[in-house]
């Protein structure tokens, strides 16, 4: 009996002084919890997207720079005109409310910018991988349907012999002003089956003043982003202004990222972290984001300090690749106060602080389509977020045990239900779908066996349901959580998920074979 009650006490002692230590990140992580759904709800009831928020900061910056590039620069006041001309052009072309555009881009200042003008007429913008060629490419078309294709003179000859498979009459060619070509007549040449136009020729003579704004609709998709194909080709993920609002305030929120602020953006544009989170940092927090054509590590500080910038968005890669460059003066000259981003590996966390001189780190865990995600929001090395101790259910997600050979969740015996982790068990992270903007999941387009084949129901009653992730974590006493592992076919590859399943395709055709295996391997 005095060993089970002194086995109780010490078990008491512990939880209460986990709960103790632990108490001020939960309380912090709660507020910026409740305070980003404060802030969705009233934009939602007062029926106020991204574009209504970014129209208020124009009036408010209107000469201050909202995007930089290596040799150009737009100020919001021009951002909004040139997203005004570029929605009066489309619309005056016959695109309208519904249809998709494939944009096929480098990174550039100009890139945000049509995916801002083609929402404001209800066109999708479906941001598509720029390397991608042959049967990749034609799938990502294709699968949206796309009615347009929007590109540039440097990228088509690189892709016009796909473009002649698709039955598109018209592509637009977005080059920058001081790349806008001379030898096209009118702005426009026939290459082919299909006409070719420059736009920024045609858009000087289009009108910037704004046009009448669409119906309200949180469930209309403002882009499609593509994500790796555990199974295959890239899956088109629905990217809604309802998950727009979500992503977007969540990351500002968890950030602290303000108006103040010069955000540094080397990631690709076609991808949610670099092409998303870092652009509404301007859009809607009224900050400056500078971008960078492709990421360089030995430029890296040196437009940090040129461009005086005090944040930047990473995946785990980048940080690598900083670490192995030679000591520069530039190491330590920078204004960085911030950092945001995934996949920094515990053993190169604390070294790059200290070389670096970096104040804050905000890794966290996530998703283009998923809607299980956390923050660490008190730079614990290696974590990618937390589950609250005073509030475990708070974000919506939970860790279940499974099976390491099927890969699905393990049940109960008698409930059938599944069974959650405890600290230190690796389990399957699973995102619960409720039908609210926090916890939806709006699944692939124009793919319903996708859509449901990451769908797990029955987790903690009859019914309930939720996202299956794919992805393998570990929760600590603390509450935080630790990447382990993905349970598909894909491995990390200069910070994009590559599916084995393409590659083997690949190699199989190259070398005659009929069976070919690819797995990854850690590199040092």
């Amino acid at each position: 009996m005095f060993n089970r009650i002194w086995t109780f006490l010490i078990f008491l002692f512990d939880y209460l002084s986990t709960i103790v230590k632990t108490l001020p990140r939960d309380i912090r992580g709660l507020y910026k919890l409740l305070r980003h759904s404060l802030i969705i709800k009233y934009h939602v009831y007062r029926k106020r997207d991204f574009i209504a928020i970014f129209r208020d900061n124009v009036k408010y910056y209107k000469s201050k720079p909202c995007f930089i590039s290596e040799d150009a620069s737009l100020s919001f006041q021009e951002v909004e005109d040139l997203t005004n001309q570029l929605a009066n052009y489309f619309l005056a072309e016959g695109y309208s409310h519904g249809d998709t555009i494939a944009l096929i881009l480098d990174n550039s200042i100009e890139y945000p910018c049509v995916w801002i003008g083609l929402s404001k007429i209800g066109c999708i913008t479906a941001l598509i991988n720029s390397n991608l060629r042959a049967t990749p490419l034609l799938h990502s078309i294709r699968t949206v349907n796309a009615k347009g294709i929007i590109t540039s003179k440097h990228l088509l000859p690189e892709i016009e012999s796909e473009l002649k498979e698709l039955n598109i009459n018209k592509v637009y060619l977005f080059d920058a002003k001081y790349q806008s070509t001379t030898n096209i007549s009118n702005g426009c040449t026939s290459i082919s089956s299909f006409e070719t136009i420059q736009l920024y020729e045609k858009l000087e003579e289009c009108s910037s003043r704004p046009i009448k704004p669409i119906p309200y609709n949180l469930n209309h998709p403002v882009f499609y982003i593509f994500t790796s194909g555990t199974t295959g080709l890239p899956k088109a993920a629905v990217i809604k202004h309802s998950r727009f609002f979500l992503g977007s305030f969540g990351f500002l929120v968890a950030t602290g990222v303000t108006d103040k602020d010069i955000m540094y953006d080397t990631l690709p544009l076609y991808h949610s972290l670099g092409g998303w989170v870092c652009i509404t940092y301007s859009l809607i927090g009224g900050c400056t984001t500078v971008l960078r054509k492709k990421f360089s590590a030995s430029n890296f500080w040196k437009d940090c300090v040129r461009y005086k910038c005090t944040g930047f968005t990473y995946v785990g890669e980048l940080c690598r690749f900083l670490l192995a460059q030679p000591p520069s003066e530039y190491d330590r000259q920078h204004s960085i106060r911030l950092c945001c981003g995934n996949g920094l590996r515990q053993n190169l966390w604390i070294p790059f602080v200290e070389r670096f001189n970096i104040r804050q780190i905000y890794e966290f865990y996530g998703a283009t389509e998923s809607n299980a995600y956390f923050f660490n929001i008190d730079s614990c090395p290696g974590a990618c977020g937390f589950y609250s101790l005073i509030a475990p259910r708070a974000l919506g997600s939970v860790l279940v045990r499974f099976d390491p050979v099927t890969l699905e969740p393990i049940r109960d015996e008698e409930t059938k239900l599944c069974v959650r982790c405890k600290a230190g068990e690796h389990g399957l992270l699973l995102g619960m779908i409720q039908n609210n903007i926090l916890h939806a999941f709006d699944g692939y387009v124009n793919n319903p066996t996708g859509t449901k084949r990451k769908i797990i129901e029955d987790i903690y009653k009859k019914g309930d349901r939720a996202f299956n992730t794919g992805d393998v974590m570990v929760a600590d006493k603390y509450g935080y959580l630790y990447f382990c592992d993905r349970t598909g076919d894909t491995f990390r590859w200069k910070g994009e998920n590559v599916s084995t399943v393409e590659v083997e395709n690949i190699i199989m055709n190259i070398l005659k074979r009929n069976d070919v295996v690819v797995f990854g391997v850690a590199i040092p």
